[in-house]
Formats: structure tokens, C-alpha cells, sequence
């Protein structure tokens, strides 16, 4: 293991999505534990930097634009510029892709720990095997990436420090938006790609009968606008009622914080959730909740285990039988016990 007292500043790679972001906090609060006086510093793209400054293990966050301001090759190199003015002592390559590996190594940083795929260890003086055994949460999987530094790793739990800037962000728009402050659910029928969603039919029966007890919001990005926009004409809930990239991440965090309970498909939101203290009710079609399902108390999954399931949306079905089968009725029971036990 790196000693404590050596360890001053320490840069976490992660250039995944939402969800990956989310579940990297059993990495960072492993980290903070065995080097609690050193400054962490979290590297996302941008879709993600929202998220990760929300992790109250992290310090400061920067942001890897591999899309636009450091595309390519020379966009790398302008990247490790960046990091080599922080100094830092030790990078954690989160990722398989290599492109955190040669960042790492580009930026001149001491100790780099990481998993050996794609050649990676040719970058690395620390490496893990991309090697899976068995099959077991993302949570679980993510931790594996620190099997050379021997840390503690037993808290795998989710969390969210919620800032208070989205708190009265979140404010002004519950004013705007007429937003109810409590007592309410939440709605993510849209994964993110279609083999994912709930039928349009299903998303709003479901949303009808919780609608008929208490507000219940649609949420999703501004591309299932259209899609949410029907699920309520049909479920007859107000308009105003679908936030379809109407909240920052953060907004979303503080939203879901309050709520009483979110039903989704296999998407960040999930995750998101999970870290804000929100029950989940998650339905599965083709990616497996053993790896992506929710851990936390007061949660449960729906999950019919077809033969052809998990596909992880690479099936060849035009049924899609492995969510479309998954009822109203289902959902609906499922969601009214668990609003029942809260």
C-alpha cells in the first residue's frame, strides 16, 4: 500500500456514465479513509461533473472533454498539462478503456493504478486484471480497481452531498414549475435505449394510479420529451407534471431526496436515488439486476429472468417480451406496498 503520509493529492479517473460515476463511491470513500489528510480530486467528462462534485468524498472536480476541448490525440496532451500543474501523487484509473492509463502517465504522476486492459499496464505502476470472477454488483466490480493498494473496501454504500445552491436552485423552480415539496413520486419509464423503456400503454396505467393518490412527475432527458409528453396526455396528469431536462443533475438529486419513491427502468436516475436517500422501485428487461439493481433499504426490483435475458440490449427479439411482459398491475402492487411501508 502507498503510505498515508506520502499521499497528498489524488487524482480519481472516470470518464463513464452517471451511473459508473454514482457507484465509484465506495472507491473514493475507501481512498478517504486510508488517506484522510490527502486532497481528492475526481476527472469526468462533462456530462458527469455534476454528479461527482455531489461525492463527499471528493475535493474538486475537472473535467476531461474528450468530445470537444481535448479531442484526439493532442487533446491528451493538453489534458496532462492541465494535471501536471496539480502535482499529483497517485491517479486511479477507473476505466478499461486506456485513455485514463495514458493520461495518467502523459500528466508525470508517480503512482498510477489501474486495470491492465487494452495494454494498459504498459502506463500503470499499479495493476489490476480486467478479469470478472463471477457475476456481482457494478458497486463490487468498481472496488476491484484497488486490489493492489489492499484497502478497506467493506462499505460499498451510496451517498450524495447535496449542495445548497441546488437546494435553493431547486426552490425557485418548485415556485416556477409549481412543484410540490413533498409527497410525491416519481416516474422514469426511459432507459437509455429503447430496449430498456416500458411500453408507452404500461408507463401510463402506472402513472394513473399513483397519480390518483398523490402528484406524481415524469422526469427524463429532453430527447424522451416527446415520449414522456404522451405517457401523460394518456395518464391525464398536468403538462407541467413532465421534467424533461428541466432540472440540473443536482436539482434532480435534491428533487428525488423528497420524493417518496421513484419508479424507473435500468438509468442513471436509479443511481441517483440510491445516493440521494430515495426508495426504488426498478424494472429490468435486458440488463441484470445483480449487477445494476438497487442495494438500498426500502427498494425492490422487477425482473421477469427470460432465457434470452440479460442481452444488454444486444437481443435480436422484436417482442421485447422481457420487459413488455412486466404489467401494470405488477408495477402497480409492487409500488403501493412499498409507498404503504414508508
Amino acid at each position: 500500500m502507498a503510505k498515508p503520509e506520502s499521499m497528498n493529492k489524488i487524482l480519481v479517473i472516470d470518464l463513464a456514465f452517471i451511473g459508473d460515476v454514482i457507484l465509484a463511491t465506495p472507491v473514493l470513500r475507501a481512498l478517504r479513509g486510508t488517506y484522510p489528510k490527502a486532497r481528492i480530486t475526481m476527472l469526468t467528462i462533462p456530462l458527469t461533473a455534476e454528479v461527482a462534485a455531489m461525492n463527499p468524498y471528493v475535493d474538486n472536480v475537472l473535467v476531461y472533454d474528450k468530445r470537444g476541448e481535448h479531442k484526439g490525440f493532442f487533446g491528451m496532451f493538453k489534458i496532462a498539462k492541465l494535471l501536471r500543474r496539480h502535482s499529483f501523487d497517485m491517479a486511479i484509473c477507473m476505466n478499461f478503456a486506456v485513455r485514463g492509463a495514458i493520461v495518467a502517465w502523459l500528466a508525470h504522476i508517480p503512482e498510477r493504478v489501474g486495470y491492465d486492459a487494452q495494454q494498459a499496464s504498459l502506463f500503470l505502476t499499479r495493476v489490476t486484471s480486467h478479469e470478472r470472477e463471477g457475476i456481482k454488483h457494478e458497486a463490487l466490480n468498481h472496488l476491484e480497481v484497488l486490489h493492489s493498494l489492499h484497502l478497506d473496501t467493506s462499505d460499498t454504500s451510496l451517498a450524495f452531498r447535496l449542495p445548497e445552491a441546488a437546494k435553493a436552485s431547486l426552490a425557485q423552480k418548485r415556485q416556477q414549475l409549481r412543484l410540490a415539496e413533498k409527497g410525491y413520486v416519481l416516474i422514469c419509464p426511459f432507459g437509455s435505449y429503447e430496449k430498456k423503456n416500458l411500453t408507452l400503454d404500461t408507463a401510463a396505467q402506472v402513472t394513473a394510479h399513483l397519480a390518483a393518490r398523490m402528484p406524481v412527475y415524469l422526469i427524463g432527458g429532453k430527447k424522451e420529451q416527446a415520449g414522456l409528453a404522451q405517457v401523460a396526455f394518456a395518464a391525464d396528469i398536468p403538462p407541467s407534471h413532465v421534467l424533461a431536462g428541466d432540472l440540473t443533475l443536482q436539482e434532480l438529486a435534491v428533487f428525488l431526496h423528497e420524493a417518496e419513491l421513484l419508479v424507473t427502468v435500468d438509468t442513471g436516475p436509479l443511481h441517483m436515488a440510491q445516493a440521494s436517500g430515495c426508495p426504488v422501485l426498478a424494472i429490468f428487461g435486458p440488463t441484470d439486476p445483480v449487477v445494476w439493481g438497487p442495494r438500498g433499504k426500502g427498494s425492490r426490483v422487477i425482473y421477469h429472468h427470460k432465457a434470452c435475458s440479460p442481452c444488454w440490449g444486444k437481443g435480436t427479439c422484436n417482442q421485447n417480451a422481457c420487459i413488455s411482459d412486466i404489467t401494470a398491475v405488477e408495477i402497480m402492487q409492487a409500488a403501493d406496498e412499498l409507498l404503504a411501508k414508508k
